[in-house]
């Protein structure tokens, strides 16, 4: 009972976001073909926007932290693990975050509440997604089986707490 009252329950946006990777995870693996597993991600885009009002910025998400490390420059490079085989991540490499700068700069307020936190931390999280014509929110899997059975989207971090 005790460890029940620790647990907060999902923000609503968090919940329906990960209700329909869950659901088009489920869909996507029974589909009789690649056109009709093509046809699952255009719906999935609009449910994602659907399960975000069309806003791509989310507040006070909750994870586990399960990538801390750094680029050759000293950006931080992180991972948060919502569920499952649901991660929101920055890019892993400058030349990769040239254009969307989701990696986190040295001497920010962020890079230092980072400093001290470690894999495996849950952590609460705000940020932004990308906008993605694709996925409606981008997602940097390099197979469409990735990114519908595993995804992996690329967020700007604005605020990362412990638990």
């Amino acid at each position: 009972m005790a460890s029940a009252s620790k647990q907060s329950p999902l923000p609503t946006s968090q919940r329906d976001f990960l209700a329909v990777i869950a659901d088009y995870k489920e869909r996507f693996r029974s589909a009789s073909n690649e056109l009709q597993q093509s046809a699952l991600r255009d719906g999935r885009r609009a449910a994602i926007l659907k399960a975000l009002a069309s806003r791509l910025t989310v507040q006070n998400w909750t994870g586990t932290l399960r990538n801390l490390e750094t680029s050759t420059e000293g950006k931080a490079i992180v991972t948060v693990r919502l569920v499952s085989d649901v991660d929101v991540l920055t890019w892993n490499n400058s030349l990769s975050d040239v254009i969307h700068r989701t990696m986190i700069d040295k001497g920010t307020p962020l890079y230092a509440a980072l400093m001290n936190m470690s894999v495996g931390d849950p952590v609460t999280v705000s940020g932004s997604f990308i906008p993605s014509d694709q996925d409606g929110a981008l997602e940097t899997s390099l197979t469409i089986d990735g990114s519908m059975t595993a995804p992996e989207f690329l967020f700007q971090f604005s605020n990362i707490s412990k638990q």
